[in-house]
C-alpha cells in the first residue's frame, strides 16, 4: 500500500522545491520558508521506521520537520503588514496545489516511519471498563501532580535561567503560536453529541470570538514580555525533533480518522497535566523575568480554564463515547494518555539534555578535551551558515581561523577564534555561523582519546 518507489519522483520534487530550500539566518523571516534538507535522504528511508533510540537523531529531526510542514499545509498564515512582491510567491508557492499534491503523497508513508514504534512501545492490555478507566485517569493524575516539576526547576538552578525559560518557550510554540489547529480537524463531520462537547472546548481555545482572549494571542503577549519574537515559526530551525513529534502526533490522530479515540485519550491528558504544570511555569517565569513586566496571561489561562477542559474531556467525550460505543473503544483512548505520556516524557528529557549543553556552551564547559584534528578544515566564507542539526556523534566543532558565532538554542551564540573548539554530545542540536572572511571551520565526529 505505501510502496515508496511509487511515490519517488515526488520526493524528488521535494528535494529541490522552494519553500524547503536553506536559510542564510538561523531565524526565519517567512512562515512559508521552511527549511528542510531532504538531499542526504532517499525515498526509501521512509521504509525504515523510527525507533526509540532513533528519536534524537539528524533523521529524525529532518523527517519531522517535514512532516510538520505538510500538517502546517492545513492552517492559513498570512503576512502582518501588506503583501510584497515577495509575500506574495511564497504565499502562492507554500499553498500551490503541486507542492501541497506532492506532500500528500509522501504523508501516509511518513506517517508510518514516524509513529510505527509507538505500536511496539505501548501496551493497553485490559480488561477495561469505564470504571477502570476513571480510576486509572485518577491515579495519574494524582501522581502527576504530587510530583514537582523537574523541568521547573532545573531551568530556575540553571546559570542562565533567562535564556532555559525563552529556549523551552521556542519549543512550545511548535504548538502553541496556532494552538487548537489539530483539534479544528477533528471537528467537520457528524458524529453526534460528543461534536458539540468538542466544539465547546474548541471555541474556548479560540477564545470564544474575541482575538484578545485567543489562546495563541495570550502566548504571543507571553513570549514577546520576555524578549521573544512573535513572528510565526521565526525559531523554526531550533525546534527539537522531539518537540515537532509530540505536535506531528496530535495532527496525525486527527487527521487519521480511525485514531479518533485514540485522539480522545491524548486531549484528555494534555487538558489534565495543564492546570499544574502552567500554573508551575507561570510562576517561574515571574520569578526568572520580574512580577512586573511578565504577562503570563496565557499560562494564567490555562491553569484555570483546563480545570474545567479536563473534566469536559472525560465527563462529556470520553464517558459517553464509551456508553455509546462500548468498552472495547477504551484501549485505544488509554493509548492516546499513554502516547502523550511517553512523548511528553521524551520532549522534556530532549529538552534539558540540550539545556545542559546549552549552559556548558556559554560557560566554557563545552571545550573539546582531547586533539583536534584541523587538517580538513574547510574555509567557508563571512555569513556561511552550519543550520541547525542534531549530532549523531559526538562532533567537535573547531575554527582552524577566523571567527564563527555556535549556538544551541539558547538565541546568544558563543563566538569561537583560532584555535577554539568545542563538543557536542550525541543526540543535541548545534548551529554555526561564520563571522569574519576567509575562516576555516571544521565539523567532524569527535576523536577517541589514545587514537590516531
Amino acid at each position: 500500500m505505501f510502496d515508496t518507489r511509487h511515490i519517488d519522483p515526488f520526493w524528488k520534487g521535494l528535494q529541490s522545491c522552494e519553500p524547503y530550500r536553506p536559510a542564510a539566518d538561523w531565524l526565519l523571516e517567512s512562515p512559508y520558508h521552511r527549511p528542510t534538507d531532504l538531499s542526504a535522504l532517499p525515498v526509501e528511508t521512509l521504509d525504515e521506521p523510527l525507533r526509540p533510540d532513533t528519536l534524537l537523531t539528524q533523521r529524525s529531526l529532518v523527517l519531522n520537520r517535514l512532516l510538520f510542514n505538510i500538517y502546517q499545509q492545513n492552517n492559513l498564515y498570512l503576512p502582518e503588514g501588506r503583501f510584497s512582491e515577495a509575500d506574495t510567491r511564497a504565499f502562492q508557492g507554500f499553498y500551490a496545489p503541486q507542492f501541497v499534491a506532492a506532500n500528500a503523497l509522501v504523508r501516509p508513508a511518513l506517517d508510518r516511519t514516524c509513529f510505527d514504534f509507538l505500536s511496539r512501545e505501548i501496551s493497553v492490555d485490559g480488561p477495561w471498563t469505564i470504571e477502570h478507566l476513571e480510576e486509572y485517569c485518577t491515579r495519574l493524575l494524582a501522581d502527576y501532580e504530587a510530583t514537582p516539576s523537574d523541568l521547573c526547576l532545573r531551568i530556575e538552578a540553571s546559570p542562565h535561567p533567562q535564556q532555559a525559560a525563552r529556549a523551552y518557550l521556542v519549543q512550545l510554540a511548535v504548538d502553541f503560536l496556532a494552538e487548537a489547529s489539530q483539534m479544528a480537524l477533528a471537528l467537520p463531520g457528524n458524529y453526534g453529541p460528543a461534536q458539540s462537547e468538542m466544539m465547546k472546548i474548541f471555541i474556548d481555545e479560540f477564545g470564544y470570538g474575541v482575538h484578545q482572549k485567543k489562546h495563541s494571542t495570550l502566548f504571543v503577549k507571553t513570549i514577546e514580555s520576555v524578549g521573544l519574537s512573535a513572528r510565526m515559526h521565526t525559531y523554526y530551525y531550533w525546534y527539537l525533533p522531539s518537540s515537532l513529534l509530540l505536535t506531528n502526533y496530535f495532527f496525525w490522530t486527527t487527521v487519521h480518522k480511525p485514531s479518533w479515540f485514540e485522539s480522545l485519550g491524548g486531549l484528555y491528558w494534555a487538558e489534565a497535566v495543564n492546570p499544574y504544570f502552567h500554573r508551575r511555569f507561570g510562576q517561574l517565569l515571574k520569578k526568572v523575568f520580574g512580577r512586573e513586566k511578565t504577562d503570563t496571561g496565557y499560562f494564567d489561562e490555562h491553569a484555570g480554564i483546563d480545570l474545567h477542559h479536563r473534566r469536559m474531556a472525560f465527563d462529556k467525550l470520553m464517558r459517553p463515547m464509551v456508553r455509546q460505543y462500548g468498552d472495547a473503544v477504551i484501549p485505544a483512548m488509554v493509548r492516546g494518555i499513554e502516547t502523550y505520556r511517553l512523548l511528553g516524557d521524551l520532549t522534556e528529557r530532549d529538552f534539558l539534555a540540550q539545556m545542559d549543553f546549552c549552559d556548558a556552551l556559554l560557560t566554557g564547559g563545552a571545550a573539546a578535551s582531547g586533539p583536534v584534528d584541523l587538517s580538513l578544515a574547510e574555509e567557508r566564507p563571512r555569513g556561511f551558515l552550519l543550520e541547525p542539526r542534531v549530532c549523531d556523534v559526538d562532533t567537535v566543532v573547531a575554527v582552524a581561523r577566523g571567527e564563527v558565532e555556535v549556538d544551541a538554542g539558547y538565541l546568544q551564540p558563543r563566538r569561537l577564534g583560532a584555535g577554539e573548539a568545542v563538543r557536542v554530545p550525541a543526540g543535541r542540536m548545534v548551529g554555526a555561523r561564520v563571522v569574519s572572511e576567509g575562516a576555516r571551520l571544521s565539523v567532524a565526529p569527535e576523536r577517541p582519546v589514545g587514537r590516531g
